[in-house]
């Protein structure tokens, strides 16, 4: 048996799961050169959430970091996809792909690691070619979950797809360590047997069996593990290094690397662990064997937690657990990794809180059901299909084919805003996340302070945990929301708030490229501010909320609210409109999530109480049908 290859992965897997990918660039390139030499067969750097937060939390240019890296180290440099949605959350053209595959290999990276979170091969193909067409290494990756559309013979036919589809290796991608070790040693024997192809080990060491798979697959013939230094192991991150490399130390399989080397890296990396006290969340180390159950990944939680929080249902958590499967059930038993594992625990929370299944659903779900992000795994239930989706039938093509190409759009995009568009890594940055790559652009993004010169952040301040790749990718909900058809890209919709000499606060808010000033006076949010989440609603009652106009008597009528706060993106239909029951009156947008607002009943539509643009508080009137 030949020695067994490392991949050092502290420097993009570790932080995201333990730092919320707050590395900054003057740490990660010393970090990576003193790495160099280790023998190490990669080291992760690129990729996932941490990308998205370069740019929106440390003002640093995700490229610009990977190209420093590239220069002080001769070790192959592996960066994550999330297949056709890059480093986004939803599916993105194939333009966009390309490109994007095409500057990270030019900027350093020599293996690209791709995977669908529905296991979707369609999503995976235009990457993998993008991959073969830059001269780069692609690792078809497969997520491993556990349900009953899902087993070993199934894994492995995914794996046969991949090496069709051009992947000269192949990952088991096990975000939430599920994989006990006879699976683990049966699915890399299989997978190798069946494509001949290397394949790696990537567990999570939250559940505490990691280490077993590990060996496991290791004597089945892994021809690499996912491994962290020991400061950034553990818990949602990985086994550690040094672990890992003792336990096989005198076995035919042990790795060949300077363990010496290893242990002053990580005695550096640990240095550098106070500087980011504010940003590590010990729960994030902490080993938890529920995750065999509830299949969800440490970051997961996170956001699950704070949802709770957020719509008042903290006390409800136990039928909110009971919920998640259920929902998982009905839509076909996806694997639960980001982002549709947000997408889940959002609709479980909506259930929950409204008291109501389905009464107010999160516009992602009905994406998911319209196959928007792709195949699901199994089965949809199709009556929560038909609730969701009425006659809407749902794509049966590869979801990029519907879009149309985004760069040149892009391009026009930033001209109009001033910004430059000679730097193509500037478009891709724009592209992905409008508002962060503005602020980049125009020099007035600011980088969060480290934990040695503030206080951490309030949960207030920085929003939904952040939503970690591998499965819980510490980033926000379910993500951005990409431009599609023929709109022009424009920044995603939000506001940003500046006190108002009238008392309360003023938002600058941008819906369908539109900018609108908007005061809000009273407690609408948390410091007398503004818009936190917001879900879609089938019907409700409710009084008026703050800031509603002056009500006016229509007997029998009925009010759609909000079911929560957020801002109003859309407002669909005009007093005198018939509407019928499940039909779309509003958009509401919150947490990063579009939901769609929709009548219970049929009838006319008697007022309207708000305009796009408005930012409304739980159970204020959207508009009333009579």
């Amino acid at each position: 048996m030949a020695a067994i290859g490392l991949i050092e992965s502290a420097l993009r897997h570790g932080q995201q799961t333990l730092l919320l990918g707050r590395l900054r660039q003057r740490h990660l390139v010393p970090m990576a050169e003193r790495l160099d030499g280790c023998g190490f067969a990669a080291l992760d750097v690129f990729g996932g959430s941490p990308y998205e937060v370069a740019l929106a939390h440390l003002a640093e240019d995700p490229f610009a970091r990977l190209r420093e890296v590239r220069e002080v180290t001769a070790t192959p440099l592996l960066c994550l996809l999330r297949g056709q949605a890059l480093v986004g959350y939803r599916q993105l053209p194939d333009d966009v792909v390309d490109s994007f595959i095409a500057e990270t290999a030019s900027a350093g990276i020599d293996r690209f690691r791709c995977f669908d979170p529905l296991n979707d091969l369609r999503n995976l193909a235009r990457p993998i070619a993008a991959v073969l067409e830059a001269g780069r290494h692609p690792e078809g990756t497969l997520v491993y979950t556990e349900s009953p559309v899902h087993d070993l013979a199934g894994f492995i036919e995914i794996g046969r797809g991949l090496a069709t589809l051009g992947a000269r290796s192949l990952c088991i991608l096990d975000a939430a360590g599920l994989l006990g070790a006879g699976n683990a040693r049966a699915l890399v024997a299989g997978l190798h047997q069946a494509t001949g192809l290397p394949v790696t080990l990537h567990c999570a060491a939250v559940t505490g069996q990691a280490v077993f798979a590990y060996l496991a697959g290791a004597e089945g013939g892994a021809a690499a593990l996912d491994v962290a230094l020991s400061p950034l192991a553990g818990g949602a991150s990985l086994p550690a290094t040094e672990g890992v490399v003792a336990g096989l130390r005198g076995t035919p399989i042990a790795p060949d690397v300077d363990e010496r080397r290893i242990a002053a890296c990580a005695d550096a990396l640990d240095e550098l662990m106070p500087l980011y006290r504010a940003a590590a969340d010990p729960a994030g180390w902490q080993v938890d064997a529920r995750t065999l159950v509830t299949q969800l990944a440490p970051s997961v939680q996170a956001h699950l937690r704070w949802e709770c929080e957020t719509q008042g249902v903290s006390d409800r958590l136990p039928a909110v657990l009971l919920e998640i499967p259920r929902i998982r059930a009905e839509l076909g038993f996806p694997p639960l990794i980001t982002p549709i594992a947000q997408v889940v625990v959002t609709q479980a929370v909506y259930n929950v809180a409204s008291g109501e299944r389905y009464l107010t659903v999160a516009q992602e779900v009905k994406d998911y059901l319209l196959g928007l992000y792709g195949r699901p795994p199994g089965p949809v239930d199709p009556e929560v299909q038909r609730l969701v989706c009425g006659g809407e039938e749902p794509l049966t093509v590869r979801p990029a084919d519907v879009l149309d190409p985004m760069l040149e759009r892009a391009r026009r995009a930033m001209e109009r805003e001033g910004l430059p568009v000679s730097d193509p890594t500037a478009v891709l940055h724009f592209v992905l996340f409008p508002d962060a790559a503005a602020a980049l652009l125009r020099g007035e993004a600011r980088a969060e302070r480290l934990g040695d010169e503030a206080e951490a952040p309030t949960a207030a301040e920085t929003g939904p945990p952040p939503a970690r790749d591998d499965g819980g990718q510490g980033a926000a909900a379910a993500g951005e929301r990409e431009p599609r058809g023929d709109r022009e890209p424009a920044s995603a919709p939000g506001a940003t708030a500046e006190p108002s000499e009238a008392g309360g606060r003023v938002y600058d808010v941008e819906v369908g490229g539109e900018r609108f000033r908007v005061l809000v006076r009273g407690g609408a949010g948390p410091q007398g501010g503004a818009a936190g989440p917001g879900p879609t609603r089938r019907e409700g009652g409710g009084g008026a909320g703050d800031g509603d106009p002056e009500p006016v008597a229509h007997p029998g009528a009925r009010a759609v609210v909000a079911p929560m706060q957020g801002l109003v993106l859309t407002v669909a239909v005009a007093v005198g409109d018939l509407v019928r029951s499940g039909q779309t009156v509003a958009v509401l947008e919150a947490m990063k999530m579009q939901n769609d607002i929709t009548a219970a009943t049929a009838g006319t539509v008697v007022a309207v109480h708000v305009t796009a643009g408005a930012i409304v508080s739980r159970d204020q009137k959207l508009v009333s049908i009579g």
